[in-house]
């Protein structure tokens, strides 16, 4: 909210209410021209003020939806949490969401990981795929083994 609204308001309503008190202690002799040109500046100077009260009004507004976003948003980073390879989101009963850490480290969007249950995790909008350290440990195991399979039956041929 700007300072110089806020004055350009008190302004405006300064202006009204001296051209009301003007109105209200002018005399019969007065002419009517006079009088009807005063009521006329009353009337510009109150819709002045009434478009700056609401300029203010939008103003306030506006913040309060920043700070509200910037609320959210911090709630989220302190709810969101590092797991290796993923962010975890622990719902209100206890369930965990994995969510891509690529996705959210370089735009903030939260995407779903689709998972096997087993350490295996795959994006489906920026299409990487992650495994946890157990996984892979498990999955060069088993390629090792695998190949260390087909080089004795190999050999025994």
């Amino acid at each position: 909210m700007d300072l110089a609204a806020i004055g350009s308001l008190l302004s405006s309503l300064k202006t009204a209410t001296d051209i009301a008190k003007f109105i209200r202690e002018s005399d019969t002799s007065l002419e009517k021209a006079e009088t009807k040109l005063k009521l006329a500046e009353l009337v510009s100077a109150l819709a002045d003020a009434k478009l700056e009260a609401a300029e203010i009004q939008q103003a306030i507004l506006d913040r309060e939806e920043t700070i509200r976003n910037l609320k959210a948003a911090a709630k989220l980073r302190g709810d969101l949490v590092w797991e290796q390879p993923r962010y975890v989101l622990k719902g209100a009963e206890g369930q965990e969401e994995s969510y891509c850490q690529n996705c959210y480290d370089s735009s903030g969007k939260l995407a779903r990981l689709h998972t096997d249950g087993a350490g295996y995790f795959q994006c489906r909008v920026c299409k990487q795929s992650f495994k946890t350290t157990d996984r892979a440990k498990r999955d060069a195991d088993s390629y090792k083994a695998a190949r260390s399979s087909q080089r004795s039956n190999w050999m025994a041929r």
